[in-house]
Parts: C-alpha cells; sequence; structure tokens
C-alpha cells in the first residue's frame, strides 16, 4: 500500500480440516514448488505470513515461498501482472485498480488483516482528548498525511466527511509524500497531528515527539479489508489445489499467532532484528489490542464495502467492483 491492517474464532472443524490438508498437502506436488510472493514492505500486518514461512508451514503443503519485498504496493501487484511473480501480499484495493483497468484478474485468497493499521497521534503539547469523539480532537489542526491517493489520505478524507468536516476549511492537511517528511513536520512544529503507524509510533513517543495516538484506525473504521493473500485468477482456476496449499498453511499460521503468544513474539523479532525489543513490544501489543490479524482467514464482505467507500471518496475509484471480484472465499 502507499504509505497506508479482526476476528472470528476459528471454528474445531474448520482447524481440523485444515490440519488435515496440511497433513496430506505434499502428496498435491511431485515435487516442491517455488512460488515467489511480492510484499510492498515488511510489516506487522503480514506477520502470519512469515510465521508460515519460519515454521515451514508451507513447505509442509510443498510450497518454497521466496518472497520479495517491493516499494509500495502498486510494484507488488505490477510484478505478479508482468508474471514476474506469481503472488502478492497486500491490499486488495490493487484488485480493483487491476480489474478497472482491464488488467490480469487477481483474487485474495485468505486475509491476514482487516484493519486499518493507521493512528494519529498529536504532537506533544498539543492538547487532545482521548474520550472526546475524533472530529472535536481534530478540527483546526494540521494534520500531516500522505499525498493524494495514499490510503492514510484516503481514511481521512473518509472520517472528515463521515464526521461532517470539511477538508478545505475545518482541518488544515498537509500532504507529504515519506514517513520521514512527516516526522519531521511534526518534530519542527508544522504540523499539530500526524497520521502514522509502526514503528514509527513507539519511536515517536520514546524521542519525546509526539504522544500516545489519541485516535486508532482500527477502532474508527471497524472492519476494513488491509492485508490479503493474492493469487490471479487463471491461477486457481489452473490450479485448485494450489491455492488450497496457500489458504490452509496461512490459516495454520494465523492459529499460531493466537495460540501462543510467546514463539509469535519470538518470530517477529527474527523477522524485525534492527527493532530494539521495547519497540517491537509495544508494535505486537498495539497489534494484539487493535484485532490486527484475522483468525479465520475471511474478508467480510463488510470489510471490502469500508474500504470500496473510502476509495470511492478519495477519487481513486469511480465505479463499483463487487466483492465476488476481489474475494474467494472457496479454499476456507
Amino acid at each position: 500500500m502507499s504509505n497506508f491492517s479482526r476476528r472470528q474464532v476459528l471454528g474445531g472443524a474448520a482447524g481440523l480440516a485444515a490440519a488435515s490438508f496440511i497433513g496430506t498437502g505434499r502428496s498435491a506436488f511431485a515435487a516442491t514448488r517455488k512460488l515467489i510472493v511480492t510484499e510492498p514492505g515488511h510489516s506487522v500486518d503480514s506477520l502470519p505470513f512469515y510465521v508460515g514461512i519460519r515454521k515451514g508451514y508451507y513447505k509442509e503443503v510443498g510450497l518454497d515461498i521466496q518472497l520479495v519485498t517491493s516499494e509500495g504496493g502498486g510494484k507488488a501487484m505490477a510484478a505478479v501482472q508482468s508474471g514476474n511473480a506469481d503472488s502478492y501480499i497486500g491490499g486488495p484495493e490493487h484488485i480493483a485498480f487491476a480489474d478497472i483497468k482491464g488488467g490480469q484478474p487477481i483474487n485474495a485468497v485468505v486475509a491476514l488483516s482487516n484493519r486499518a493499521n493507521s493512528f494519529v497521534c498529536a504532537r506533544t503539547g498539543v492538547s487532545v482528548d482521548p474520550a472526546k469523539p475524533f472530529a472535536q480532537n481534530i478540527k483546526g489542526k494540521k494534520i500531516a498525511v500522505g499525498t493524494r491517493g495514499a490510503t492514510d489520505n484516503s481514511v481521512l478524507l473518509y472520517l472528515l466527511k463521515r464526521d461532517g468536516l470539511d477538508p478545505r476549511t475545518d482541518v488544515v492537511m498537509l500532504e507529504i509524500e515519506t514517513s520521514a517528511g512527516r516526522i519531521a513536520a511534526m518534530k519542527n512544529g508544522q504540523a499539530d497531528m500526524a497520521m502514522v503507524f509502526e514503528p514509527f509510533i513507539s519511536q515517536g513517543v520514546k524521542s519525546g515527539i509526539w504522544q500516545e495516538p489519541f485516535a486508532s484506525m482500527p477502532k474508527e473504521l471497524g472492519l476494513f479489508s488491509w492485508t490479503t493473500v493474492n493469487l490471479p485468477e487463471k491461477t486457481i482456476k489452473a490450479d485448485p489445489e494450489l491455492a488450497k496449499a496457500i489458504v490452509a498453511a496461512t490459516k495454520k499460521s494465523l492459529e499460531l499467532i493466537f495460540a501462543d503468544e510467546a514463539e509469535m513474539r519470538a518470530i517477529a523479532a527474527e523477522e524485525f532484528p534492527t527493532l530494539p525489543k521495547d519497540d517491537l513490544d509495544a508494535i505486537m501489543t498495539r497489534a494484539r489490542d487493535n484485532d490486527m490479524w484475522q483468525r479465520d482467514g475471511s474478508m467480510p464482505q463488510e470489510a471490502w464495502t469500508k474500504l470500496e467507500s473510502i476509495l470511492t471518496i478519495s477519487g481513486m475509484i469511480k465505479q463499483d467492483v463487487p466483492y465476488k471480484q476481489i474475494f474467494d472465499p472457496s479454499f476456507l
């Protein structure tokens, strides 16, 4: 995604079915199959996918995942469109963009996160009250946010419209392309608030640039399609066993996230080795407290409807893209 992710408990029968497939999935492949998967950035909302790689769950179903980190969700999707990658993990809005432009049809087959991984922090010294409505805290403020088209920009426009605020007169949207630029604007006092995400939240709080978030987008927006595992439709039709294997291994990874917090945190430390332990602990706690991961792997229609509304309000799309063109639940 540009600079821009819950949950139903996995039923025993569903978990047993997934485990059964995991145990026998390798027979679907004559040999381990290499699968190139792109991602727009190495992010906590994608942690379940990294768990599956490190725990060998994908290997158990005959898949050798080669993960490639690109810059931005558009590039991750473009690699799949061009045939340079087999799959991508990232925002399902790129499926809609491709559909509208007449690109190769892509489907999300399992969700990692149905929450927007974004928060609003006030600069140190700026008065806010987390108990007050979002609109009251932001009215009249200068807010550092991504440029038009970035998901956080679209989310802010959506919330302003929801709360009856005019983005031209009730707030000042400081559109800054990079996270570093938004941090600088807060540090220099040019912005009163910023829409940010981890690890910048913890680092900004620790350095005294801003306060703990007063607004959580997971809580403000509720269900919201954020991060999915996506395959070309032609691949799904030609090789449904591949899709079935990916979904089964991913669901097993999601289950570990919820069943074993200590191991989840240990794997996160391996995936993000440069982050100080206290920063990573804060990130993991924030993700857990804000229902970041989707335990059953589903992407409810409500989650797509919310994202589509935000994309429409921001002008990113101008026509309806049906849920059935975005998410294929048949392998869950």
